[in-house]
């Protein structure tokens, strides 16, 4: 045990995520347990801070279990304010006081050191564009390329609960080597951009244009009761994080709680359809994405749910009267 891994630290609240990911992937806590050599009741009340050694254990041998060398962008996917003890608390200030995305990313620079000693981040303008670099404190850990893709995995999540709209990345880098166990899908589905790997930094790049977004009280919303006046709101949010799996009202009136008789009984009160909404969600995704991505537009097409660019195409002209490909051109 090095000098640094003696004072790290992780609060408990910052472990949720990790066993939200295992268990989702068929994952049992009592063998992680015992994988890790600690009791059951660890797992549901752990100390209050656990140390960076231990941490790493619970990311190695979940892994491990699952098979699973993907597992910390799972992790980022899970994400949360609450995960973030103090931090969450400032964050959720920030939301509540309808400020920028670029007041939230300062609290979590000088705030992150009061929930994890892992590493931490700094801002470095480039051009039009801004890339968050974070810099890992154990780079030569078993446990770092879960540890860094978790990290910046969890920061687009975030970000995206923080807006309430899908982040456009422009580019993720990353120090580690591309993995043997690669998966495209997978990283698509964390990182919605290109990732490159064997570089000098970990980190993400979004357009300068995109800090300036307003903060949405997506918490506040999801902690309310479905009722006529919420329920389009609560659709979009469950819309954005499916989007790429091409959502079809059954499913989202399942998440939702609710029939799918009761859901189109609900939108009709508030003269809309399922369909309308869906068209609004991928309308604005796409207008995001063409402006603020480097995605190709056969890559956007994918990720909103179109099985051929030519739908998408379609669609798009429809809803701007112009191409994808001339929109881009508008706005670069």
């Amino acid at each position: 045990m090095n000098e640094k891994s003696k004072t790290g630290f992780v609060v408990a609240a910052y472990i949720q995520p990790v066993l939200k990911a295992f268990l989702k992937q068929g994952g049992r806590l009592s063998a992680l347990a015992d994988a890790m050599g600690v009791n059951d009741a660890w797992m549901l009340d752990p100390p209050e801070k656990i140390a960076i050694d231990q941490y790493f254990s619970l990311l190695l041998n979940a892994s491990q279990l699952l098979n699973d060398g993907h597992l910390g962008i799972r992790i980022g996917q899970y994400v949360a304010l609450a995960n973030f003890d103090v931090l969450g608390q400032a964050l959720a200030n920030t939301q509540s006081q309808s400020l920028t995305l670029a007041q939230a990313l300062q609290q979590v620079m000088i705030l992150e050191r009061l929930v994890h000693r892992l590493g931490d981040s700094r801002i470095q303008i480039e051009d039009q564009n801004v890339r968050l670099i974070w810099r890992a404190q154990y780079p030569q850990s078993k446990a770092s390329r879960l540890v860094v893709e978790s990290v910046l995995a969890g920061m687009i999540h975030l970000a995206q609960q923080l807006t309430g709209r899908l982040i456009p990345v422009r580019e993720m880098t990353f120090i580690h080597e591309k993995p043997n166990d690669y998966r495209t899908e997978v990283y698509q589905q964390g990182f919605h951009t290109q990732c490159l790997f064997g570089q000098k930094d970990n980190s993400l790049v979004i357009a300068s244009e995109v800090l300036g977004w307003p903060l949405k009280e997506t918490d506040k919303l999801l902690s309310q009761a479905l009722s006529t006046d919420t329920i389009v709101e609560h659709v979009k949010f469950h819309l954005e994080q499916t989007i790429t799996s091409n959502p079809k009202l059954l499913q989202i009136a399942s998440m939702l709680g609710m029939s799918e008789r009761t859901l189109q009984r609900k939108l009709k009160a508030r003269n809309v359809s399922f369909q309308q909404i869906l068209s609004d969600v991928r309308h604005q995704l796409a207008c995001d994405y063409l402006q603020f991505s480097n995605l190709t537009i056969l890559q956007i097409s994918q990720l909103l749910g179109f099985k051929e660019q030519s739908s998408f195409n379609h669609f798009f002209l429809q809803a701007v009267r112009v191409s994808p490909r001339e929109y881009r051109m508008q706005h670069a």
